[in-house]
């Protein structure tokens, strides 16, 4: 019996450090697959065998490992064991290890650490949003009358850009068991279904073809920059990410030289047990299987910010057609219409604000009769009869 066990742990061992070898060097000094020593006996939950596939995954080897890794710490890697959270005092955001502070004991440091990237776990379908759906019931993505919609697999990766850097947003694949039919947590048709507050917790805007970070769009709008400028200076700031990370990678390896050659004092002996003292290199800024990097552009900032525009423009127009007053001051403007020609030749802009300075309603006008601004009091009328507010009870005009 002591021969089998000791026979199936080496095998065991073997497979591991067989999947460890063929990622990179990080995986030699720390490894993120399963070993035999620490791996906890799996709860058989039946599940397609792709779903557990993350080669269609987008990003680099060590990225997939290490985003696995800590969903089978949190107990949410299918066929993992439930782990449980006091309070569920838990966070979404996974951030990776520090890696200046990894003890690759002789070997020298591994850039896979410092090519690491954040991501966000979005399972709605999890117990660890049980506080945030309060016996909610999710809806199906095809309407069904009864949903019951349960995880169906791992999901995938989308990459996000922020203004912080790039990071990843793993979504769940779903599945309904009314239906029989397969959608991922990400799909815009299925976020439009769910409550505000689901939605408010995603750090960024998606749609069908772009994902975008909600802070480049509030930067965007604060700024008022031209997408151009805000890809450009986005841009700056990622590659810039990249530029202190290998310079940090760079570093380490010099700290462990200097402590080899005893310039601190005590020489240590790492050099004589490694077999290679040249260190890996960190390899380029869109190199699939290092940082992976990813650049925008201008067009992809525009496409983004009408699909937000279209997404929020039904709130926006109520927004416009919500501004009410109880004292307007108008007045006519042709500074503002002198590129605008007709064939009259004649054309003015009219505007009229409340008490607070708010445009009540600005139109353009081919004559400044009072007989051409009748439409638009019309108009202003029928406002305030279907919202049941009090019309105004003042009115200054320039003339």
């Amino acid at each position: 019996m002591k021969e089998t066990a000791s026979a199936k742990k080496s095998d065991s061992f073997k497979d591991s450090r067989t999947s460890a070898t063929s990622s990179s060097s990080v995986q030699r000094s720390l490894s993120f697959s399963d070993s035999a020593e620490d791996a906890q006996p799996p709860i058989a939950v039946p599940q397609p065998q792709r779903d557990h596939d993350m080669n269609s995954w987008n990003c680099s080897q060590h990225q997939k490992l290490w985003m696995r890794t800590e969903m089978q710490d949190l107990g949410l890697w299918p066929g993992s064991r439930p782990v449980r959270n006091l309070g569920n005092a838990i966070s979404l955001w996974r951030h990776p290890p520090q890696p200046e502070l990894i003890d690759t004991v002789a070997e020298l440091p591994s850039p896979n650490f410092f090519q690491l990237h954040p991501f966000f776990i979005w399972k709605p379908e999890n117990e660890i949003m049980s506080r945030l759906k309060n016996k909610y019931n999710l809806p199906c993505l095809h309407g069904c009358p009864h949903p019951q919609v349960v995880s169906a697999g791992v999901g995938r990766p989308r990459v996000i850009v922020g203004t912080s850097g790039q990071y990843y947003i793993l979504s769940s694949r779903l599945c309904c068991k009314s239906c029989r039919k397969n959608w991922f947590a990400d799909s815009p048709r299925w976020l439009e279904k769910l409550p505000r507050r689901f939605t408010n917790l995603l750090p960024a805007f998606l749609t069908y073809k772009k994902a975008i970070c909600k802070s480049v769009m509030d930067e965007l709008r604060r700024t008022g920059k031209s997408p151009t400028d805000m890809a450009n200076q986005v841009n700056e700031l990622m590659h810039l990410k990249y530029e202190r990370a290998h310079l940090a990678y760079l570093q380490a390896i010099e700290s462990v030289w200097d402590a080899e050659a005893g310039v601190h004092g005590q020489k240590t002996i790492g050099q004589f047990i490694r077999k290679s003292n040249t260190p890996y290199p960190f390899s380029s800024y869109e190199d699939p299987n290092g940082w992976c990097g990813i650049s925008v552009s201008g067009f992809y900032l525009t496409d983004c910010l009408l699909e937000e525009y279209k997404r929020q423009e039904p709130a926006l127009s109520r927004l416009l057609q919500g501004t009410f007053g109880q004292v307007f001051r108008s007045d006519h403007t042709r500074k503002v219409a002198r590129k605008v020609t007709l064939a009259s030749g004649i054309m003015s802009s009219y505007a009229i604000m409340n008490e607070h300075w708010l445009i009540v309603s600005w139109v353009m006008v081919q004559s400044e009769s009072e007989r051409s601004l009748e439409p638009m009091y019309q108009g202003m009328a029928k406002r305030y009869n279907d919202a049941g507010v009090e019309k105004a009870g003042f009115h200054w005009v320039d003339r």
